[in-house]
């Protein structure tokens, strides 16, 4: 399940905007009505270009958008190693900016920053995220010590002036036990674009483990500054329903308590059986002994719940019980677990083929957004009909998906399996895709309507 690349800008003047929308809105109810716009592509030239080698965008990984602003780390030709820079840019296609880049000093580091993620693998668990106007991201410093380099920090930059704090890194004593230091931000696991931290605009919450991957490790939290840092849990914190204790905890993520509008935090459990539960603060959630709606064998050990996200409190997740039965559930409290989209249903404009991948998501405001495939039953295509769908009101609607047109006359090609906390804000959505317009792929946002 890769990421991939970006694409250029087609601006959207009103008249063209509205011609777009007739031939961009979709005809079956199964599908809903969107305007894409191009924001960057592959092979496009980076506004710093200093020499042929870091002339162009080489790939994007997991943007994500708050309002008008659009977030995305960009790898060089040069540096392919790793993403060399963070950029931005806004939902219209103007305004393209480095963040941050290789030649900024690090807040309570050592030299500039190296590294922004590495792209061997995708790195997708270390994506920015966005709130309230900053951006949270992890990076590696110019350390010459390989092993702390690698284990870099996390930062907070102010989108407006550039402003770079450091929320935690190398040389931060992990307060679980006052005296090690953290070894680790890059989680465990993760999938996809599911981050190992997240942001609501004032306080980062995180997983990090010690140096040496010793004990203690956990979730914690502090303020976009560093101010602030305490343990949420670790594993040295017992729960009583897992055997033996959970030892690793990925996957932060963040919802709010409709009553209060305080902030509801929660994230994944595993042991050395594997991933084991979900917890909304220090409560577990839902725990490997329980099966799924849908399940036509339900297994004896139950399902495995690998990552989720809150929706206000509604806990949505990826769950499996074994290679035949998969796909995303919900869950309120201490209600029973709902069936969103599961591997045994059908894709809405792509019927003729069984579903092959159920991947990344992001839920936000009643509806769950995702990525799939089917298998190549058809012949069609070589990678199996991908696509990105939307669940609302209990129906599942088609966003985009390979052989849909677009207002600019091309055809979808390819569509990246990038979807991740901050891919949605109100009605627009961050995501890549290839199409026929360009031979490498593209940021695009869609606008839904």
């Amino acid at each position: 399940m890769g990421i991939k690349k970006t694409k250029p800008l087609f601006l959207v003047h009103i008249a063209a905007w509205l011609l777009g929308l007739s031939s961009m809105c979709f005809i079956s109810a199964a599908q809903a009505a969107a305007v894409f716009q191009e924001l960057v592509y592959q092979g496009q030239e980076r506004p710093d270009k200093t020499n042929s080698g870091n002339a162009t965008f080489f790939e994007i990984g997991c943007p994500v958008i708050e309002g008008d602003d659009v977030v995305f780390r960009s790898l060089s030709l040069i540096s392919r190693a790793g993403y060399d820079s963070i950029w931005t840019i806004k939902a219209n296609g103007a305004g393209l900016r480095k963040l941050v880049g290789q030649s900024q000093a690090v807040p309570g580091g050592v030299g500039t920053f190296s590294t922004f993620g590495f792209s061997n693998g995708g790195d997708y668990t270390t994506s920015p995220v966005l709130g309230k106007g900053r951006a949270v991201f992890f990076a590696s410093d110019s350390n010459p010590d390989p092993a702390l380099r690698a284990v870099g920090g996390l930062y907070s930059i102010r989108l407006q002036d550039g402003l770079i704090k450091r929320v935690a890194n190398y040389k931060t004593t992990n307060p679980s036990d006052g005296f090690t230091k953290f070894g680790q931000f890059s989680g465990f696991s993760q999938q996809g674009c599911h981050n190992a931290y997240a942001f609501n605009g004032n306080r980062v919450f995180f997983s990090a483990a010690t140096l040496g991957n010793s004990d203690p490790s956990g979730v914690y939290q502090a303020r976009y500054d560093g101010a602030g840092l305490a343990k949420i849990r670790d594993n040295n914190d017992p729960d009583i329903a897992i055997s033996p204790n959970p030892r690793a905890f990925y996957g932060p993520t963040l919802g709010v308590y409709p009553k209060n509008g305080a902030t509801l935090f929660g994230y994944a459990g595993s042991n050395v059986f594997g991933p084991q539960a979900l917890y909304a603060g220090k409560q577990h959630l839902v725990v490997r002994s329980n099966n799924l709606p849908g399940d036509p064998s339900p297994e004896t050990a139950g399902a495995a719940f690998s990552y989720f996200l809150f929706d206000g409190n509604k806990s949505v997740f990826y769950a499996n019980s074994g290679a035949d039965y998969y796909g995303l559930f919900s869950k309120v409290g201490g209600a029973p677990i709902r069936r969103i989209f599961s591997n045994l249903q059908k894709l809405p404009g792509m019927r003729q083929c069984p579903v092959n991948v159920i991947g990344n998501f992001v839920a936000d405001a009643g509806r769950v957004f995702f990525f799939a495939n089917t298998t190549n039953c058809d012949g069609l295509t070589a990678n199996g009909r991908m696509g990105i769908f939307m669940f609302k009101d209990n129906k599942i609607q088609r966003i985009v998906g390979i052989g849909d047109k677009l207002g600019d006359g091309s055809s979808v090609l390819e569509v990246y399996n990038e979807l991740g906390p901050g891919s949605v804000n109100g009605n627009r959505l961050a995501f890549a895709m290839r199409t026929t317009k360009r031979p490498g792929a593209a940021l695009y946002v869609a606008n839904l309507l």
